[in-house]
């Protein structure tokens, strides 16, 4: 996917060093942005990310990782700039991002009561009952696959309101920014939000195989 793009909708881009990828306007909300050293050699990597006219901030990408690395926050529709600034020149570095109202993307439906299948890196959204609910995550095969969720109030606001789960984890411990991870293949969810928005994506490792999304009112 040809990278240096100037209106990045999150789509899955791998970035060579000195490229970038831009989002003009991010949602005025919750976005998790994942990435992921493509390097076959022991490359460490970076990201450099600009927003809205503040100071750089730089991330490592570590070397020869499965779990990708997540970035989770709130840019309050300011523009958002991914550069891979990493040191060695062959240190190609995946990066993208879900979240609700990103321009350009188009989640499916997610209803209650019935399965869905989400491939990669594909996403859904419905609207949750005022009940206790969960959604239920099957993986169809032994491969990590990782998954987010938005949705829910943010407390206090200014805050994210975002999950990553991983299944088939190769880590017993939830690294930073993930919510959970388990060594099966399946996870529940439960959660009460009234009516509020629900956001999943999957958005596992190239290879993984779609993953089952069940939303079940309790």
């Amino acid at each position: 996917m040809m990278a240096s793009q100037d209106n990045w909708n999150g789509a899955r881009t791998v970035l060579a060093t000195t490229e970038q990828v831009t989002m003009p306007q991010t949602p005025n909300g919750s976005l998790i942005v994942g990435y992921l050293n493509q390097s076959k050699q022991n490359n460490q990597g970076e990201i450099t990310v600009t927003s809205g006219g503040l100071a750089p901030v730089s991330y490592p990408v570590p070397a020869l990782q499965q779990m990708l690395s997540l970035l989770v926050g709130n840019w309050q529709a300011n523009n958002l700039t991914i550069t891979n600034t990493s040191d060695a020149a062959i240190t190609p570095v995946l990066v993208q991002a879900f979240g609700p109202g990103i321009p350009g993307a188009a989640p499916v439906n997610l209803p209650y009561g019935t399965t869905i299948t989400l491939g990669v890196p594909q996403a859904a959204q419905g609207s949750s009952k005022p009940a206790n609910s969960l959604l239920r995550f099957t993986a169809n095969s032994g491969a990590l696959t990782i998954v987010g969720i938005v949705g829910g109030p943010t407390n206090p606001p200014d805050q994210t309101n975002a999950y990553v789960i991983a299944l088939n984890a190769p880590v017993g411990t939830a690294p930073d920014g993930y919510y959970a991870v388990v060594q099966g293949n399946s996870y529940n969810f439960k959660f009460n939000w009234n009516a509020a928005l629900v956001y999943v994506a999957n958005f596992s490792p190239v290879g993984a195989a779609p993953v089952a999304v069940t939303m079940i009112a309790l």
